[in-house]
Formats: C-alpha cells, structure tokens, sequence
C-alpha cells in the first residue's frame, strides 16, 4: 500500500533529523542547534541561554549609557540665517491630522553614527504634545491576578475610569503610549459598555484601495496658470482637507460583510458629497506629505466641488477580537450586528490618471493599502486595556527624599524611569491626573522597530565594503511577518522588511540610541534587572569596548554620507506619529528618495 501524501507531493514524516545535533564546523560553535543544510527554508532552534540572552534589555541599556557616557551623538541643528546660530531643528505636525481631536505635536531629535544604515546614521525623534489633552481619568485598576486570572493569561491591564474632553481620540490610539505623568503604557484594545471591542480595525485586501475624484472643469481654480491638458497632473498628490470620514453603517452606499474561517472581510463602496480638494506639488518635497503639515505644499489646482468615489475590500482577524466572544464564535454576522459607525481616511494619494470626461476632470489613483475601521458603541467607552508587559513609571531620581544630583540653574530635574513596572503587583495609574499621549522617542534601527530600510548604495564609503543585497533591497523573507501582518509592509517591498509582531508593537520599545536620548535629557532609565548569562556579558564587554574605538571613525563616514537619504528620518517620524503599519508602508513607498 502506497504511504499516505501529505498534500505536497511527498510522503508524511515527522522526523526532524535535521536538528539532531550542534553544527559547531571548526572550533566551539555557537549555542543553539542548526540545520546540517544551510539552504532557504531552514531556521536556527536557539538554545534556552542564548534565548534569555537575546531577550535581555541589559545589553541596550547598556550600550546606551556608555552613547551618552561617550558623547556618541549629535543634536538635529539648523542654521538661523538671522541669529547667524545653531538652534534645535524641530519639525511641527499633528497627531491624527484630519480628525476633529487633532493634536499639535513637534518632533526634536538626535542623530547617532552606524554601519548599518544608508546614510551612516539613525535617528531618535523625540515626540511632545504642544497642547492640553484630557483623554480621561483612571478611576479603578482591575490588576488582581487572584479576580483576574483570564486577564493575565492574555497579558493585558484592565482600566475604567471617567472619559474626559477628547477620550472619543481613544479609538485612534490603539497602539499609542499614554500616560498620567506618572505611569505610561500601551493602549492595546478599547471596550464598550458591553465589554465588547469598540473598534475593529481592517485591512485593504486583494482589491486595494481606489479613488475616482470628478471635479467640474468651471469650479477649477489653477493656482499656477499651467496647461488645461492636465496631463502635468500625473503622479501629483491629492489632499483632501476633510479627508476623515466617520459616518453611520447605514449610510455607507455598499458595506457587504463576507465570513470566513479565520478572517471576515467587508466589500465597500462609498461616495462623499462635493468637497474642497487640492492638487498639490510633492515633486520636489524632501518629506513625504503626511508629515509635515499638508497645508504648507504648493498648489497647483483647488475646487470646492469635487466628487468623491471610493472602493476597496477590507480584511479582519478573527483571532485578534474572539477573546472578548468567549463562546460564542465570532462572525461576520455578527460583527455587523454590533458596529453602528464607520471611520476610514482618504489619505494624500498619487494621481494614476487624468482626462476631461463630459465638462469634468476626472482623476484616479494609484491603487494603494488603508484601514477602515468598524465602531460598535452608542456610548463614551469606560475601559481600556493596556498590555502588563509595556507599564513603565517615571519619577524625581532621588532615594529616601535626598536628590543626588547637583541642582543647575534653568535645567530641569534629573527623571527615574523604571522599565521592571509589574502592573500585577506595582501601582500603577493612582495619582488621579488625566490621561494624555506620552513624550515618545522613536527610532529608525532595526532593534527599536523590529524592521530593516533600504540601502540601495552597493559601497560604504570609498569602495571599502559591500552591503549585504537584501540590505539594499528588503523583500520579505521566511521569518518574517505573519499574512495579515505583512498586508501592508509586503507591498512596500523593496523600501523595507519588517518582522515586528503585534506584540512587539504593543510593548514599551527601546534600543541604545532612545536609551541614550533618555539620558541627554536627564531622565535616566533604570538598570533592568534582567542580566544576561555571566560569559555573555563577559563577552559584550569586549565587543562593546572595541565598539566605542570604532565610533569615530563612523561619525567621520556619517559626515560624508548624512545628506543621501533622509529615509531614516521619515520612518522614525512615522512612529512617533503611531501611523499603522498600512501608513508606515505608504509613506516609505510613496516618498521621494
């Protein structure tokens, strides 16, 4: 009797004789077990130790302290022409722009030297809110493992508290920090009065996003007096300053709701009244426009009559959401029976065509990824759910009242942040003060982002070494993110790979160089007390000494090279600015670099 097929071709085995031993080649090997074939497909099974190691935050901080120890580093400057002088360069744009709860923040930052970046430099850009946010006050922590065990199998804090002036912004901080001044976490989930998910965020999928704008050629007013071919329009940017949709289900034209076994999906077509719109220059912009402030790129067109059509299929993960069913399988049906409101962006999008059709300019766009999110709430949300792995506590660095550092005139005070926050045994959000988004430092390097950008250069610095292809060319690989993860990131290959789980994005991220701005500005991150194995760190201190040789001569190539690509910059900004991984992936594949 033949043996069964497993549904590729061979035979089913359930040997994995292939990891049967340690591949140590010459000399001692590394800890672990490794295929005998080194071929495509095949992946390293680390050994327990070298597993503790790599998850151990002791090495960042680390590094980290010794890059402010060192002076490793450089502040973002710019020459004021006037002054004849160096300032702080900041750039100012808005957090959620085009919602009415947009926030105005400003973006600072540090530039630090590597080799493993295009320009020989990463960037941390540091986040602060410029205005007054109250997203709501923590009334009660449900934090007791013993009443909530459920809750901490999932790994998530319950909070309830009161909603204050702009707590309706909460549904579009999901994956966002917030903090009281005191306490700061990840926002993972936000639930209803019934304890159901408020919101429900899906995917373009298959059939991307398409836009079809049809504006009446006598509303045209042509900023730039061009040609009324209007061919010149062709890979512009369109910006719809009302570009936040929020309306009931009900009155969206098409909203089908397909099931399936592990995902449901929604197939959508809507049409939004006459409306202003612009037709912007982007060409010879250094930023892409969803970061800067849209408003200030020159227009080549404006109406306010134009009509909007919109079409696309949207993808959910049933998994992220069937928690909070219990029993109850989770369907489309559903799902549908629950959400009453609907939101979706039009996000500044490049012109694929343009003609003159019946005494109108009608454009099209380049097919591309977004969210549309699904909202099941008639009532202001009470509570939110922060993941008990992203809790970290910031106070005066000081021990039994005495301040151990020398005060100076006009500095502020040196911070404590503690990173070993245990919100199943530490207080946490007790001081009672409103919610708002926390200061955030992000950065561009693949230990902070869990995701490597594209270096097309093929040489360094004077023919003196070669990048690695896929450095200069991300694709996604075999380890990579999951399906439904990659939706977006996938389609921006060639600009960047990302391997970043939902769980990585929804802890407190860090690496040497945010360390290292945390320390320039007197808050100084606590020594985890995680420590790797003790030949490990004796190993690290050795690497880490002829690291911080090396660091001149890296700031030399980083001089040389700064002013390639501000690539970094856009990808660090992107995550101060919480964009999803569907606008990280825009903004890197729609840019100018």
């Amino acid at each position: 009797m033949p043996r069964k097929q497993n549904g590729f071709g061979k035979p089913q085995s359930f040997s994995f004789k292939q990891f049967d031993r340690t591949d140590k080649g010459k000399g001692q090997g590394a800890a672990g077990y490794y295929p005998r074939n080194r071929q495509y497909g095949t992946a390293i099974s680390r050994s327990v130790i070298e597993k503790y190691d790599l998850d151990s935050d002791w090495t960042k901080w680390r590094k980290g302290y010794e890059y402010y120890n060192k002076a490793a580093w450089y502040r973002l400057e710019t020459y004021n022409d006037i002054s004849q002088d160096y300032e702080t360069a900041q750039i100012r744009s808005k957090l959620y722009q085009g919602t009415e709860y947009e926030i105005d923040v400003v973006f600072d930052g540090y530039k630090f030297a590597t080799r493993n970046s295009d320009s020989n430099n990463h960037y941390v850009m540091k986040r602060t809110v410029e205005t007054d946010v109250d997203l709501g006050r923590v009334t009660g922590v449900l934090n007791d493992p013993y009443k909530y065990p459920e809750y901490q199998q999932n790994k998530e804090i319950r909070v309830t508290g009161i909603p204050g002036a702009q707590s309706r912004l909460l549904l579009e901080m999901i994956g966002d920090r917030l903090t009281d001044g005191e306490t700061e976490a990840t926002l993972s989930y936000v639930l209803n009065s019934n304890n159901l998910p408020a919101l429900y965020i899906g995917k373009s999928f298959d059939n991307l996003t398409k836009i079809k704008v049809t504006i009446p050629l006598d509303t045209i007013y042509d900023q730039s007096n061009l040609s009324e071919q209007y061919q010149y329009l062709v890979g512009e940017v369109v910006y719809i300053p009302e570009f936040y949709i929020e309306k009931e289900l009900n009155l969206v034209d098409k909203a089908e709701f397909v099931d399936g076994l592990e995902y449901f999906a929604i197939n959508v077509e809507d049409y939004i009244p006459p409306t202003h719109i612009d037709v912007l220059d982007a060409k010879n912009e250094l930023l892409p426009p969803s970061m800067y402030d849209i408003a200030t790129l020159p227009k080549l067109l404006t109406s306010d009559s134009a009509e909007i059509e919109i079409e696309g299929t949207y993808l959910y993960k049933k998994e992220l959401y069937q928690k909070f069913y219990g029993k109850q399988y989770i369907t489309a049906e559903l799902v549908e029976e629950q959400v009453n409101t609907v939101n979706y962006s039009i996000m500044p999008f490049s012109i694929l065509g343009a003609e003159v059709m019946d005494g109108n300019l009608v454009l099209t766009s380049v097919p591309y990824s977004t969210e549309f999110k699904l909202i099941a709430t008639d009532d202001i949300q009470t509570t939110l759910i922060f993941t008990d792995y992203s809790f970290i506590k910031t106070g005066i660095d000081e021990y039994d009242g005495e301040y151990y550092h020398e005060e100076m005139p006009g500095e502020d005070p040196w911070l404590r942040v503690n990173t070993d926050v245990d919100p199943w045994q530490d207080e946490v959000f007790t001081n009672g003060k409103p919610l708002k988004p926390a200061v955030i430092y992000a950065c561009s390097c693949p230990n902070f982002a869990n995701a490597i950008l594209t270096a097309p250069q093929e040489m360094e610095d004077d023919n003196t070494r070669k990048i690695n292809r896929q450095r200069r060319y991300p694709l996604p690989t075999f380890q990579g993110q999951f399906d439904y993860e990659g939706l977006a990131t996938n389609q921006a290959a060639g600009k960047i790979s990302s391997w970043e789980t939902r769980e990585h994005k929804m802890g407190f991220k860090m690496c040497k160089h945010s360390i290292a701005s945390h320390f320039i500005e007197h808050k100084k991150i606590q020594e985890p007390n995680k420590y790797p194995s003790v030949e490990s760190r004796i190993k690290f201190e050795e690497k880490l000494e002829k690291e911080m040789m090396e660091v001149g001569s890296d700031f030399v190539a980083s001089y040389k090279r700064g002013g390639i690509t501000a690539l970094e910059v856009v990808f660090a900004l992107a995550q101060g600015l919480n964009l999803s991984d569907v606008e990280t992936a825009y903004v890197l594949f729609n840019n100018n670099f």
